[in-house]
């Protein structure tokens, strides 16, 4: 099939536009689950380590020997409560410390940016354009809602190396004089690519809604590394007691489960069934900040069917952002 008609209607969208975007996107955590608190960049890298080494929205490579690595993708969702007090004191100890003195990361080369975010006239075409086949919409909106922008955003790739001198002076610095950090772990690489999204937005000027798919970021992970002694590390600099600690790194499967930090005092969350398995609903209530300035509050769902990730987001209900993700097709 001639392909050309979706490169002539493709379009850069409004700069602004793009900004606010690709600020929502690489944030997703300030959205819709956790707008009522700001995760600083490295946190999230201390929030990676729940993961088994990555970030949520760190992109992720494909290695082509993948017969001698372990590969992370997004089967399930999880969530952990974390104390907010916890995440002011890890921002406090950034802003004491030289920039990446207590970063367990840093990156390994330039990778690849995934570039700024296209415009295009339909889901349809935004959908070939991303390589995503069938690329579902909602059958049912709340009212007055109605398609305002189509995107897709960019294939992202990058590499990070452990520093484990830089994790032991983060567990310093948090006093978790019980936690080891396991020998050998230095220098290891992980490999993180991000694949494309469509990203629908709905709005009426007034409440908004999106409807984000994308297949799973992949996480290529060095060979016999330990991911349960890894979360179980990321839980503790997230807060965790010992023993609660090692209680969830047991029963989660660390090479398909990504698991969302959630502010004790800021977020309420639940299993639903959703898309034929099960999602994570997360609730935030509208807040203030430090500033007096207050925070929107919102839902957002999330799951995984088959190779694919999904989120539906807003500030909108539960019950409105459930019946849109159950009426995609």
């Amino acid at each position: 099939m001639d392909d050309r008609f979706l490169h002539e209607h493709r379009r850069t969208p409004d700069p602004a536009f793009a900004r606010s975007l690709r600020s929502r996107l690489e944030n997703l955590e300030d959205e819709a689950p956790t707008r009522a608190t700001r995760l600083r960049p490295w946190l999230a890298a201390a929030a990676a380590l729940v993961v088994g080494g990555v970030a949520f929205t760190v992109p992720a490579v494909r290695v082509a020997a993948q017969n001698t690595l372990d590969l992370f993708r997004v089967r399930s969702f999880a969530a952990v409560q974390v104390d907010e007090a916890r995440m002011r004191t890890i921002g406090d100890l950034q802003d004491a410390n030289p920039a990446g003195a207590l970063m367990p990361f840093e990156r390994d080369g330039e990778g690849r940016a995934p570039g700024e975010p296209v415009e295009y006239p339909t889901v349809q075409a935004a959908s070939v354009a991303a390589d995503l086949p069938g690329v579902r919409t909602p059958s049912s909106l709340p009212a007055n809602l109605r398609l305002e922008r189509t995107v897709v955003t960019g294939e992202g790739e990058s590499r990070l190396v452990v520093r484990a001198e830089r994790l032991e002076r983060l567990l310093d610095a948090l006093a978790l004089d019980d936690v080891r950090v396991p020998s050998g772990l230095d220098g290891q690489r992980i490999g993180v690519r991000v694949p494309h999204s469509v990203v629908q937005h709905y709005g009426n000027g007034k409440r908004e809604l999106t409807v984000i798919e994308a297949r799973s970021p992949e996480v290529s992970l060095p060979p016999g590394l330990d991911l349960r002694e890894m979360g179980e590390i990321g839980l503790r600099v997230l807060g965790l007691d010992a023993a609660e600690a090692r209680r969830t790194a047991a029963t989660i499967d660390w090479r398909s489960t990504l698991l969302v930090p959630m502010p004790t005092n800021a977020a309420s969350f639940r299993r639903v069934e959703v898309g034929g398995g099960q999602g994570l609903l997360v609730s935030i209530a509208p807040s203030k900040d430090d500033s007096g300035n207050r925070r929107r509050g919102g839902t957002v769902v999330m799951w995984s069917r088959w190779d694919r990730v999904h989120v539906v987001r807003g500030d909108v209900s539960e019950q409105e952002v459930l019946e849109v993700a159950l009426s995609l097709r």
